[in-house]
């Protein structure tokens, strides 16, 4: 007796159930995508934080053994005026293909090597350390001087800039170190000579690596009414071919990263370039208001 052959039916998705699975993991999708970015950027931060205060140790220690002052180089002799300088590259070798690192102290390369050569020795020379993800193509690559016009990664390294001020005495209007544009700026200031160190920057997130003042820090300084001048300046956008240059300075989830003298790392929200934060974060000087955080 030959036995019926049975037909098992094999179970499968309908056109209508796949794509309404293909939605509900379009929707799942769309719902995790804006925490997974957020988690993503707040890790950036996380390594910013860390990697500023590790940043702060080296600059400290530097400051305990050169007379209680940060790094920079004597005046230039027949120059006018005699004053101490900060170099104001990014580099931290001659060239993308050179392994010689610039020597910050030769005036000649002033244009050149990255502040945080004069600390090398500190931070266990490595320049991981200033290594941050979020600053993209956000820093300044030197397109205005064609001979520097180099790729990206030449200066991805060099993301956080430090201000002539730590170390030059500001003689601009309403100084406190003495009468206005009649300052000894031959000598560095000395921790112990600012009049308020814990409200003191040394370093923050920036586009600019050498910060000169008022047109490239979030410092309102007397007689300005905006920010950031320099890096709004159309010939600016145009040769970096970006829109938002000021961007550099709060790269971290709309917020600037700072260090300042005593170590401790702080978030500056993002403020209207016409209101800016006291300049006297920048000088030593005691500000008569605190950066909103």
């Amino acid at each position: 007796m030959k036995h019926a052959k049975i037909t098992r039916l094999k179970s499968a998705f309908t056109l209508i159930e796949l794509l309404v699975v293909i939605s509900v993991i379009a929707i799942l999708a769309a719902l995790l995508m804006p925490a997974l970015g957020k988690a993503k950027e707040q890790s950036k931060l996380t390594r910013c934080i860390s990697n500023q205060r590790q940043i702060g140790i080296a600059t400290s220690l530097y400051a305990d053994d050169n007379r209680d002052t940060y790094y920079c180089n004597p005046p230039v002799p027949g120059s006018y005026p005699l004053a101490v300088w900060l170099p104001n590259g990014g580099s931290w070798t001659l060239n993308p293909r050179s392994a010689v690192a610039p020597n910050p102290g030769d005036p000649a390369l002033d244009d050149v090597a990255y502040w945080a050569l004069g600390y090398y020795s500190y931070f266990g020379q490595s320049k991981n350390l200033f290594l941050d993800s979020a600053a993209d193509y956000v820093v300044d690559n030197w397109c205005d001087t064609p001979s520097e016009k180099y790729p990206f990664a030449y200066y991805e390294y060099s993301p956080y800039g430090m201000c002539d001020y730590l170390v030059v005495p500001y003689n601009g209007e309403g100084s406190t170190y003495g009468p206005p544009y009649d300052v000894d700026q031959s000598r560095p200031l000395k921790r112990s000579s600012y009049a308020s160190p814990q409200t003191t920057i040394v370093i923050q997130d920036a586009t600019e690596q050498k910060l000169e003042g008022a047109p490239d820090t979030l410092g309102l300084f007397p007689g300005d009414t905006e920010i950031l001048t320099q890096w709004t300046a159309p010939n600016y956008t145009l040769e970096y071919n970006q829109g938002d240059l000021t961007v550099g300075w709060f790269r971290h989830l709309n917020q600037c990263v700072t260090l300042w003298v005593p170590g401790n790392v702080s978030r500056i929200n993002r403020m209207p370039l016409t209101v800016g934060i006291d300049y006297r974060c920048y000088t030593g000087e005691r500000p008569q208001r605190m950066p909103p955080q």
